[in-house]
């Protein structure tokens, strides 16, 4: 695949499953044996199971969340995405209960597709950031 064919596929994964949340796709774009490698996380987020829980989670504390591209820099078969997400914390998160505080979540993943589908992710969201907008 071409650099922007990567670019694309990665753009489509972001809308439909990230922020559509439509996880009737998640094949279309992912490796069967897709994972995410979380910084904050201390095990890997493998497969669609483990990326809806983990949606489910930030979408519950953060009902309004609103997952913005910032940026996109793409490279062989590398795919950057610069994200930053606002939204009003109304439930629970990371053990703090809901402020109704708005704030911005913002975060790099690197994408890597192999044979035309998303194959592993690493992915470094500024918890810290958010946790202290929160106090």
């Amino acid at each position: 695949m071409s650099v922007q064919e990567n670019k694309d596929l990665v753009l489509g994964y972001v809308q439909a499953i990230l922020v559509e949340r439509d996880f009737s796709k998640f094949s279309h774009f992912t490796a069967p044996d897709f994972y995410i490698d979380r910084s904050a996380v201390p095990e890997a987020i493998k497969g669609e199971e483990g990326l809806h829980t983990q949606m489910d989670m930030l979408y519950g504390a953060f009902p309004d969340l609103k997952l913005e591209v910032v940026d996109v820099v793409a490279e062989g078969d590398k795919v950057v995405v610069r994200f930053a997400a606002p939204g009003t914390h109304q439930d629970t998160f990371a053990g703090i209960p809901a402020t109704g505080r708005t704030a911005i979540w913002k975060g790099l993943v690197m994408y890597h597709v192999v044979d035309g589908k998303i194959k592993e992710a690493w992915a470094n969201w500024d918890d810290w950031g958010l946790i202290e907008q929160l106090k």
